[in-house]
C-alpha cells in the first residue's frame, strides 16, 4: 500500500513516518527541499510537492492507495488565517479528494478546539469563534463534503496534545518533573486529553486496514490517560509530587475599547489574538495592509525589547526600581531571583510564599481542559502496552525541536 504523508516535516509528521515506515510503503510529501533534507538523509523516498497546486497534486498523488493530512497552513505574519492561507488549506483539501487514488482513504488531523467550550473553557465565549478552531472546523466540513462528492473513504482525527520522543512537549515535561519536588495544579484523576504518536500511528493502520466506518473521531490514549497516569510516566522516581488542583475563575466581559482611531485599528495595536479572528472575514484587499501593520508591531517589539536594558520591581513604598542592566539572560532567572531574595517586597500572596521558595509549581493550559467526548476509535492497543515497543532510540531528534513554552511558576 502507498500511503502519503503530506506535512511529513512537521514534528508529528517526522516521527510518523519513522513509526510507520516498516508498515506501509510510506512516501513523505514536503512542500520545499529544505523540508526535505532530513527525511531523505534517512532513507525516505521524500516528494517535494505544494499539494495546493493542481499540477503538483496531480504528479504527487495519482498512485496513492491512501493519504494522511497533517499540514495546516497560516499566515506567516499574524501567525492566524487570512484569505490568502484559508485558500491554500482549501487546495489541500480539494486536490488530495481529486487526484487520490478512486478508492483512495484520507486521514485528515483535526484538533479537539473543534469542540469549542466544551472542551476550553472560558476561551470560546467570544462572539466570534478563533481563527484557528474556525478554519479546522471549515476544513473538517470541506473534507466531507468533498468526499462525499468524489465517493471516497475519509476520516477525521480530533486530536489534543501529542506525545512522543520527537515531541517538544515530551521533553518538557520530563525536564520539570526531574526536580526534587513539583506540585502539580490539576486533580490527579481527571482524565487528560494527550495522545502518544505510537497510538496515532496504531490509529492510522486501523483506519486503512478498514476497521471502521468514515467519519469523525476523537483520538486519545487508549484507555484515556489520567493526569496522574501521564505524570506517573515521565517523572523520575525520585521526584516527590503534590497534586493541588486549581480553582477556575470565569473571564470577566472585556470593557469596551475607547475609540481612538478606529475600532478595529485598536485590537491590532493591542494584541494580535484579537485581529486574527477579522482576518478570516475581511475582503482579500485590505490583507497586505494589515500584514504589514503586524510586521510593523511585531519587529517594532524586538527592537524595543532590545533596546530595553533594565528590569524593573517594587519596593516597600510601591515604587518601580529597575534592577542592574543585563543582569538576567531571561524571564526565568529574573523570577528564581524575585523568589528567592525578594520574595516578601513582591507582593504575593502569603499563601503562595512558601510554595514559591521551596517548591516547582507546574500548570500548563491543558489543565484546564474538560475531557474529549467522543465517538472514540474502538479495539485501539493498550497505548502503555504500545509504549513497552517503542524504540526511542530511532528518534535521536530531540536536539533538531525547539521547547515549546508553557506556563510555569
Amino acid at each position: 500500500m502507498n500511503l502519503g504523508l503530506i506535512g511529513a516535516n512537521g514534528q508529528i509528521g517526522t516521527e510518523l513516518s519513522f513509526l510507520l515506515k516498516d508498515d506501509v510503503n510510506l512516501i513523505p510529501i514536503t512542500r520545499n527541499r529544505l523540508g526535505s533534507i532530513f527525511l531523505k538523509h534517512h532513507g525516505f523516498p521524500c516528494r517535494i510537492s505544494d499539494i495546493s497546486k493542481e499540477n503538483d497534486a496531480q504528479e504527487s498523488l495519482s498512485d496513492l492507495d491512501s493519504v494522511v493530512i497533517l499540514s495546516y497552513a497560516t499566515d506567516p505574519y499574524s501567525g492566524g488565517q487570512t484569505r490568502s492561507s484559508q485558500k491554500i488549506n482549501d487546495e489541500i483539501i480539494k486536490n488530495t479528494i481529486k487526484f487520490s487514488k478512486n478508492n483512495a482513504t484520507i486521514i485528515y488531523f483535526s484538533t479537539i478546539r473543534a469542540f469549542s467550550n466544551s472542551i476550553v473553557p472560558n476561551t470560546s465565549n467570544f462572539w466570534i469563534k478563533s481563527s484557528f478552531e474556525k478554519e479546522k472546523i471549515h476544513l473538517e466540513n470541506l473534507l466531507l463534503s468533498e468526499s462525499k462528492k468524489n465517493k471516497k473513504r475519509v476520516f477525521i482525527l480530533r486530536i489534543s496534545q501529542v506525545f512522543g520522543d520527537g515531541q517538544p512537549r515530551t521533553h518538557y515535561f520530563r525536564d520539570i518533573l526531574s526536580k526534587e519536588k513539583v506540585i502539580i495544579q490539576v486533580s490527579p484523576e481527571k482524565k487528560s486529553n494527550i495522545v502518544h504518536t505510537v497510538t496515532i500511528k496504531d490509529a492510522i493502520t486501523k483506519c486503512l486496514e478498514h476497521e471502521y466506518v468514515p467519519g469523525i473521531y476523537s483520538l486519545v490514549n487508549n484507555p484515556q490517560w489520567t493526569w496522574k497516569d501521564v505524570i506517573d510516566y515521565y517523572k523520575k522516581p525520585e521526584t516527590i509530587i503534590e497534586y493541588k488542583p486549581q480553582t477556575i475563575i470565569e473571564d470577566k466581559p472585556q470593557q469596551s475599547i475607547q475609540n481612538e482611531h478606529s475600532f478595529f485599528w485598536n485590537l491590532l495595536k493591542s494584541n494580535k489574538k484579537f485581529i486574527n479572528p477579522f482576518l478570516y472575514y475581511i475582503s482579500p484587499k485590505y490583507e497586505s495592509q494589515i500584514q504589514k501593520k503586524l510586521a510593523i508591531k511585531r519587529i517594532s517589539t524586538a527592537i524595543y525589547n532590545l533596546k530595553k536594558s533594565k528590569l524593573m520591581r517594587t519596593d516597600n513604598d510601591g515604587k518601580l526600581q529597575s534592577l542592574q542592566t543585563r543582569r538576567y539572560e531571561n524571564a526565568k532567572a529574573y523570577l528564581n531571583d524575585l523568589t528567592k531574595n525578594y520574595i516578601d517586597e513582591s507582593k504575593i500572596p502569603d499563601g503562595l510564599k512558601d510554595d514559591l521558595k521551596s517548591e516547582n509549581l507546574f500548570s500548563i493550559e491543558e489543565f484546564g481542559f474538560n475531557p474529549i467526548p467522543g465517538p472514540f476509535l474502538n479495539d485501539l492497543g493498550d497505548t502503555k502496552k504500545l509504549l513497552e515497543n517503542y524504540d526511542s532510540k530511532m528518534f535521536f531528534i530531540k536536539s533538531l525541536f525547539s521547547f515549546r513554552k508553557f506556563s510555569v511558576l
